[in-house]
C-alpha cells in the first residue's frame, strides 16, 4: 500500500504586505504532479490547510479545488490543525459527504477512518486533529470531572484511544495509520513557528505510536522524523513561509508499505525564493545580479528580498536603486545601517535654522494641510491670536483666561438681575 504524505499548506498566508497565493499554486501544482505519478492508495494531510480560521475566498477556493484533483487520484483526508476552523471543516465534511463514492474527507475530533486496500485487506487511519489544552480532558477520558494528568497525558490517552479502534477495523492483517497535528517533544521547531504552539505546554509524546505502520503528522514546519523510534515524519510546510525557514527544502512525503516500510521524500518547488541579505551596497549589487540572471533564466520568477544594507554615510534613494536595478526583487524590507549618523545635540544651538520651527508656525500649518471640521472654518487670525495669546500664558498662573472673567461676571449680575424680578 501507498500513501502521500503533506501538511501546513497556510494557504492565505502573507508575506507583511504581500500575497503568497503564486507561490502556493507554483508548488500544489507540483504535488498534483507527485500524486499523479506515484498514484497513491491514500492521500494525508496533517494540517493547517488554512492560514486563518477563516481564510479569504481566493485561499479557500484554491483549497478545496486542489484537494478535489488529490481525491480525484485517492482518497484524500484532511486533519484539522490549530489554524484551521472547527465549524468550517465540519461544513466542509458535510459537503464531501455527499458525493458517491467518498473521496474526501475533513477531519475536525479524533476519529477513525476506513479503506480498502489491495488484496482484499483494510486500512485504518487514526486521526487526531489539534486540541487546544482547555479542551483535553474532554476528549481523553470521556469525563472532564475524571480526568487527571497534564496536556501529554491526554493526548496519550486519544491516541491509545483511536489507534486500538484503527487496529480493530483494520484486521490482523491490514494497514494502520495515524495521523495528527501536534508538537511531539524532541521535535526541531523551525525559527517561524508560533512558541505557544510548540512550547512545552503543547508538548506531546509518541508512546504508543509504534502500534502504526506510519505516523503522518503536521505542526512543525520543519521536515524531519519523528523523535524516537516511531515511523513517522512531519512532513514539513507546503512552501517557505518567512525568512525563518529560509533554506529548508520543502518536500512530501511518500510511503511504501509491503514487506517493510518504505519513506521517500519528493522534492517541492519553493515558490519565489526567500532572499536575505546583510553587507554593503556593493556586494548587495552582486547578489542582484545574480538572482535577476536566474530569474531571466526562468529558474525563480521573481524573489523576495530582506536586506540590512552597511555604509558609512546615508545612500541616498536606496529602494528606488533596488528597484531599477532588479525589477524581478520584490522588496519586504529594506534597511541602511549607516555608520556615520550624524547626531543632534539634545540642548539648541545658536543656529536656528536646524532647530524646530516656532509652535505657532506648526499650528497654523496644521491648520492648513491637516485640520478638519469646524476648526478650519474659524478665521485665521482671530485663531492664531488665540493660539499665542494661550501658548504665552502656558504654564502661568497668571496667563490669559480668554474673556472667562468678563463672562462670568456679566452672568453673575444677569442672574442677579433675574433673582430680583422673581422676588418682585
Amino acid at each position: 500500500m501507498k500513501l502521500l504524505h503533506t501538511a501546513d499548506w497556510h494557504l492565505g498566508a502573507r508575506l507583511g504586505r504581500h500575497d503568497r497565493s503564486e507561490d502556493h499554486q507554483t508548488a500544489l501544482r507540483a504535488l498534483l504532479a507527485i500524486a499523479g505519478s506515484e498514484r497513491p492508495d491514500l492521500i494525508v494531510h496533517a494540517g493547517d490547510l488554512f492560514d486563518a480560521a477563516r481564510p479569504p475566498y481566493p485561499a479557500l477556493q484554491l483549497g478545496v479545488t486542489a484537494l478535489q484533483r488529490l481525491a480525484a487520484i485517492a482518497p484524500t483526508v484532511v486533519v484539522r490543525g490549530n489554524h484551521d476552523s472547527v465549524a468550517l471543516f465540519d461544513v466542509l465534511d458535510r459537503m464531501a459527504s455527499v458525493a458517491s463514492p467518498r473521496r474526501l474527507w475533513f477531519v475536525a475530533r479524533p476519529r477513525v477512518l476506513e479503506f480498502p486496500a489491495s488484496g482484499g485487506l483494510r486500512a485504518a487511519l487514526a486521526c487526531v486533529p489539534f486540541i487546544p489544552p482547555g479542551a483535553i480532558s474532554d476528549y481523553a477520558t470521556g469525563d472532564a470531572a475524571r480526568f487527571e494528568g497534564d496536556y501529554a497525558d491526554g493526548i496519550r490517552s486519544v491516541n491509545d484511544q483511536v489507534i486500538r479502534v484503527a487496529r480493530q477495523s483494520a484486521g490482523p492483517n491490514g494497514f494502520v495509520f495515524h495521523a495528527a497535528h501536534l508538537h511531539v517533544d524532541g521535535a526541531r521547531a523551525g525559527a517561524s513557528e508560533r512558541r505557544f504552539t510548540v512550547g512545552r505546554d503543547h508538548a506531546t509524546h509518541t508512546t504508543g505510536l509504534q502500534r502504526a505502520l506510519y505516523c503522518a503528522f503536521g505542526h512543525i514546519h520543519k521536515p524531519q522524523r519523528l523523535p524516537g523510534n516511531v515511523s513517522g515524519r512531519y512532513s514539513g510546510s507546503l512552501i517557505p513561509l518567512d525568512f525563518g525557514e529560509v533554506g529548508e527544502r520543502k518536500h512530501a512525503v511518500v510511503v511504501e508499505v509491503g514487506n517493510d516500510v518504505q519513506v521517500r521524500k519528493r522534492e517541492l518547488p519553493p515558490g519565489r525564493p526567500l532572499v536575505d541579505f546583510e553587507g554593503t551596497l556593493e556586494k548587495l549589487e552582486a547578489r542582484l545580479d545574480e538572482w535577476e540572471k536566474r530569474t531571466a533564466e526562468g529558474e525563480a520568477g521573481g524573489y523576495f528580498l530582506k536586506a540590512t544594507v552597511k555604509s558609512d554615510d546615508p545612500i541616498p534613494d536606496l529602494a528606488e536603486q533596488v528597484a531599477e536595478r532588479a525589477p524581478a526583487c520584490v522588496i519586504f524590507n529594506l534597511v541602511n545601517d549607516v555608520r556615520n549618523r550624524r547626531v543632534k545635540p539634545i540642548g539648541g544651538g545658536d543656529d536656528e535654522e536646524d532647530g524646530e520651527p516656532p509652535m505657532d508656525e506648526l499650528f497654523a500649518e496644521w491648520r492648513e494641510t491637516a485640520a478638519t471640521g469646524r476648526a478650519t472654518k474659524a478665521p485665521v487670525e482671530t485663531v492664531l491670536a488665540l493660539f499665542r495669546e494661550a501658548l504665552g500664558g502656558a504654564g502661568d498662573e497668571g496667563g490669559p483666561d480668554f474673556r472667562v472673567t468678563e463672562l462670568s461676571i456679566r452672568a453673575e449680575r444677569a442672574m442677579r438681575a433675574l433673582r430680583g424680578g422673581a422676588d418682585r
